[in-house]
């Protein structure tokens, strides 16, 4: 991993850890997934929602569909398009994508449906599933992020138990007997 990658990760690890109150995080802008690729829907509705009976074209379309739907703050209904894309998609290339997004709904620390472990699996399962898609340079800056950041939220957890332990034996030493 480059200098560059592991210090955009233990920044983005750091205000994680700090709770975020200082970092402002938004959905990418993805260039291969803008209104003038040629793969966007130019009857897609702006809801969000799929009127009764409309179907999207092709999953390409599912997935450029889901990161709007992510960036204009309509998680759930992103998650399950692109839950769709990759249940009924198993062996098309761009079910990666659909998989980035997953992974990236779960790692949005603002986010409803945050989860940083389903995250770290998700973008394991990208890798692992489309190892030589587009998105396995940043999968693998994600889960390495991701996989920090559960290492100090365990050795946090453990810090926590270990300090309440101690406060109980202080309160008993300081019983009078």
């Amino acid at each position: 991993m480059s200098r560059a990658r592991i210090a955009f990760a233990l920044v983005l690890v750091a205000g994680v850890e700090s709770g975020c109150a200082n970092l402002s995080w938004h959905w990418p802008v993805l260039p291969w997934f803008s209104r003038g690729s040629g793969t966007a829907s130019a009857s897609a509705p702006v809801s969000g929602e799929r009127p009764q009976g409309e179907r999207y074209a092709d999953p390409a379309t599912m997935v450029e569909r889901g990161f709007e739907m992510a960036r204009s703050g309509r998680p759930l209904a992103a998650r399950d398009l692109y839950e769709r894309v990759v249940r009924d998609y198993p062996d098309d290339p761009v079910r990666a994508g659909a998989l980035f997004g997953l992974g990236l709904l779960y790692a949005d620390p603002a986010g409803s449906l945050r989860d940083y472990r389903g995250s770290y699996a998700t973008f394991g399962r990208l890798l692992a599933e489309h190892p030589r898609s587009r998105w396995d340079a940043d999968a693998r800056l994600w889960r390495a992020t991701l996989h920090e950041l559960l290492a100090r939220e365990e050795e946090t957890a453990r810090l926590r138990s270990q300090l309440q332990r101690l406060k109980r034996i202080e309160v008993d030493l300081d019983r009078p007997r």
